[in-house]
């Protein structure tokens, strides 16, 4: 019962910060809607790998190793930060190129492993990620938990995520929505970087 219990606890949780809208979930949709549903797929997969070594730190508590050490956790907000700001800068740039029929097809191609390590990269740059599955494995976990219990909970953290993310990606790439972004490419991609850099300076000035 009490595995049920801590399995419900972290799955109701997780759920709910994964459809959170933040930077995996904008550059999931931008990279599907832009590119292609492959590449998206391949952003997703990148995430989950980040998710897989988040949780795991997570469970074997990285959030001490960030208290003992602040000047890790603050080294790591201000390279993720300034990261995303980077993927903002160069969504606006790209948003003021040309669009013509071959230059978005040139554009558009990206090699399955740039578009899995963008994915890994961007939630990899975000160490409050760690901070929060910390809390919440200290909130919900017993005080020994097992080991069989920590393969369940990030097996379910990543599939939580899989299903989520690959669904934004669906969306995103289905015709119609792609029909509605060609009209207002420039327009959707300034709003994406700006909500890249928002981010991005949130996470290196938010002292919490």
């Amino acid at each position: 019962m009490n595995l049920i219990f801590t399995l419900l606890s972290v799955v109701s949780i997780w759920s709910i910060a994964v459809i959170t809208p933040g930077p995996n979930f904008f550059i999931t949709a931008q990279t599907a809607v832009k590119h292609s549903r492959l590449a998206g797929i391949f952003i997703v997969l990148g995430t989950c790998t980040g998710t897989i070594i988040w949780s795991i730190a997570g469970y074997f508590g990285i959030a001490y190793l960030f208290i003992a050490a602040p000047w890790i956790y603050t080294s790591l907000k201000i390279a993720g930060g300034s990261y995303i700001i980077y993927l903002g800068i160069t969504v606006i740039i790209s948003s003021y190129k040309s669009n013509s029929e071959a230059d978005i097809q040139q554009v558009n191609f990206q090699s399955n492993f740039v578009n899995w390590r963008k994915g890994l990269v961007t939630n990899l740059s975000n160490p409050k990620t760690a901070m929060f599955i910390t809390s919440l494995f200290a909130s919900v976990l017993p005080k020994e938990p097992t080991l069989f219990m920590g393969i369940l909970i990030v097996t379910l953290m990543v599939v939580i995520s899989l299903v989520w993310y690959s669904f934004v990606v669906f969306i995103f790439s289905s015709k119609k929505f792609s029909g509605f972004y060609n009209r207002m490419q420039k327009r959707l991609e300034g709003f994406a970087g700006i909500i890249f850099i928002a981010f991005g300076v949130k996470l290196i000035f938010d002292n919490k």
